[in-house]
């Protein structure tokens, strides 16, 4: 399994949980302290855990977790594209480079993961998560980058999901 944003918030929750539930996680994280924290937590705790460093905004890093993954573990069965960032400013008083930021980050290291993660996730039937938000139905004032990036993800999500309905390829 392998979560992205796992060095805090519901990313950490989540590897947390599944490392209970007897997973082997990877967590997958921009700071490297934080992510080492979390993997000692797991650790002494007596859980299997690998951290890999990854900006999911950038495409090779996300070719890293996934080959990082296979290579300690053998397979991938679940993908959970939590990492992401927020960001508040109206539109007329938006810096284009935070929404480009925003975007990167939220919806494109969702796709960069995915894609890299597919062909092993068919394999094993496996499952695709993305984390959204209220802002991915509805759009929220002063959230305009946020939100594009919750609905570019659920839009995302929904066409993986009927475009693999029968390749047995659950997306949540």
């Amino acid at each position: 399994m392998i979560i992205t944003g796992a060095g805090s918030g519901i990313g950490k929750a989540c590897a947390v949980a599944f490392a209970k539930a007897g997973y082997q996680v990877v967590i997958g994280g921009r700071r490297l302290d934080k992510l080492e924290a979390v993997a000692d937590e797991l650790i002494e705790n007596g859980h299997q855990v690998l951290s890999v460093q990854c900006d999911v905004s950038r495409e090779e890093d996300c070719r890293k977790l996934v080959d990082e993954t296979v290579k300690r573990f053998g397979a991938v069965d679940v993908l959970i594209n939590n990492a992401g960032i927020s960001m508040r400013a109206l539109f007329a008083d938006l810096d284009l480079n935070v929404l480009r930021k925003v975007m990167d980050t939220n919806f494109w290291g969702a796709v960069y993961c995915t894609k890299y993660a597919l062909p092993h996730l068919l394999k094993s039937k496996g499952s695709v998560v993305g984390i959204s938000s209220i802002a991915g139905k509805k759009g929220l004032p002063g959230r305009t980058g946020y939100s594009a990036s919750k609905f570019a993800l659920e839009g995302f999500l929904e066409t993986l999901r009927t475009e693999n309905l029968k390749n047995d390829l659950h997306v949540l």
